[in-house]
């Protein structure tokens, strides 16, 4: 069982000494690691082609257009039956580079869209050796590092759930995160013994959960969270119910007993989360139908033309 571990921290800084310590607890639970530093590769922007997504509707593979390191990434996620993922937090939430990986990955890895690219190659009559990796297919499960120089976890509140938009559409199930706090430079998180054993018995939860069904494979992180399956606190709410979960898309019902309060998601709402096939599916379709509304506006030819009083407005050369 291989486990990836990939740090968007500095060399040898806090980041990725945590890492590095839940894979040596991954590795005394037999696990094969290995550690990347996602600052050393050469990973552009999406930038929306859709280049991707149009090639698996296709039943193509997948691929993105773009020439960067990305495919080296890809390659060890597909190799990988588990993944380790440490960031830092500087504004609130993971750094940029993150959010680049996860919009480059997003529609081109969502399993969803992968299945469906398998069955229209299926239909087809084609091989499925041009389709979607079968890699992908594979059940992975993963666990969470953030790391941040607060003292209070409110200068923190996206750091770890923000990290779900890596994970979800490949299907990778999340057993164990971990928050640290106070943590600056330097390296200096070696000197806090709780946040380093921490590390470690994350390393071991995941890889002992690496290679079970997904039905067999529980949560082991210290807190359950609001939501039961992104395990996260975080909410929409509005004037009224139901409230939302922003990672899952799902929806309960709040209630509050003097200051306890409490958020109650029904099993059909659980169903439909984006962390679930069902979910994925379900945005997969509503795709698809926003593109057969557009298909069938009469006035779809006029876009050229509307476009060209945007044509060069008052843009700013920056070359």
């Amino acid at each position: 069982m291989k486990l990836l571990g990939l740090s968007c921290g500095r060399k040898m800084e806090n980041t990725e000494v945590l890492v590095k310590e839940a894979l040596m607890g991954a590795e005394e639970s037999g696990a094969e690691v290995g550690m990347m530093r996602l600052l050393e590769l050469d990973i552009k922007p999406c930038t929306g082609c859709t280049s991707c997504a149009q090639s698996l509707i296709q039943g193509g593979a997948g691929k993105c257009v773009i020439k960067d390191d990305l495919h080296i990434l890809d390659e060890q996620l597909m190799e990988c039956d588990g993944v380790i993922l440490g960031a830092p937090v500087y504004v609130l939430g993971p750094p940029g580079l993150l959010k680049v990986i996860c919009d480059r990955f997003g529609p081109s890895h969502d399993v969803s869209w992968r299945m469906e690219a398998k069955k229209i190659r299926a239909a087809k009559g084609k091989s499925q050796d041009k389709g979607p990796d079968e890699r992908s297919f594979k059940t992975r499960v993963a666990g969470f590092i953030s790391v941040g120089g607060a003292s209070t976890p409110n200068w923190l509140s996206l750091g770890l759930p923000l990290m779900n938009l890596f994970t979800f559409p490949s299907h990778i199930t999340v057993v164990d995160q971990m928050q640290i706090l106070a943590t600056t430079q330097y390296g200096n998180v070696v000197l806090n013994e709780l946040a380093i054993a921490r590390a470690r018995r994350l390393g071991r939860n995941v890889a002992e959960a690496m290679g079970k069904p997904i039905s067999n494979v529980e949560w082991r992180g210290d807190e359950p969270g609001t939501c039961p399956l992104c395990h996260s606190n975080l909410l929409i709410v509005t004037r009224r119910n139901p409230v939302e979960c922003p990672i899952c898309g799902i929806k309960g019902v709040l209630k509050m007993d003097g200051d306890e309060i409490t958020v109650t998601f029904d099993e059909e709402e659980q169903k439909r989360s984006r962390l679930t096939l069902a979910g994925k599916l379900e945005h997969f379709y509503e795709v698809g139908g926003s593109y057969e509304i557009f298909m069938q506006r009469k006035d779809k030819d006029e876009i050229p033309k509307r476009l060209e009083k945007y044509k060069s407005y008052k843009e700013i050369k920056v070359r």
